[in-house]
């Protein structure tokens, strides 16, 4: 009687492990499909951010220091200013005195990761975030 009930219990095991497992990784895959919905989301709306034509003056003209015909620009750089990575809106590299292969160097290295929320490429509009 104790063997049958042994060899019952063996028998139903084996597939309630497989099924408690295949439900943990059908979990987990929706979550997954959950992340990536949401981000295919904000890459919708980057995109049709980028469609907009203001909007891609605007980007222009703060990061590329671009200016309409007939416009004067101006870029008035003083003793206070910082030349870090981080005040320089859009910088990718350095803008210090290092070697031009160094900074050639650099900017193929941040080429090579993958984006993140806070990518100096991506920005986002401050008015959608309120």
């Amino acid at each position: 009687m104790l063997t049958a009930f042994v060899l019952i219990i063996m028998t139903v095991a084996v597939p309630m492990r497989s099924l408690v497992k295949e439900r943990r990784d059908i979990s987990s895959l929706k979550s997954q499909v959950v992340e990536k919905q949401k981000s295919i989301a904000q890459l919708k709306a980057d995109a049709k951010q980028l469609r907009n034509r203001a909007y891609l003056q605007s980007l222009a003209r703060s990061r590329l220091n671009y200016v309409f015909p007939g416009e004067i620009g101006l870029v008035v750089i003083d003793r206070g200013t910082s030349t870090a990575i981080e005040t320089v809106p859009g910088a990718l590299v350095p803008n210090d005195s290092s070697p031009w292969y160094s900074k050639l160097w650099h900017s193929t290295e941040l080429a090579d990761k993958p984006r993140t929320q806070n990518d100096p490429l991506v920005i986002h509009d401050k008015a959608e975030s309120k």
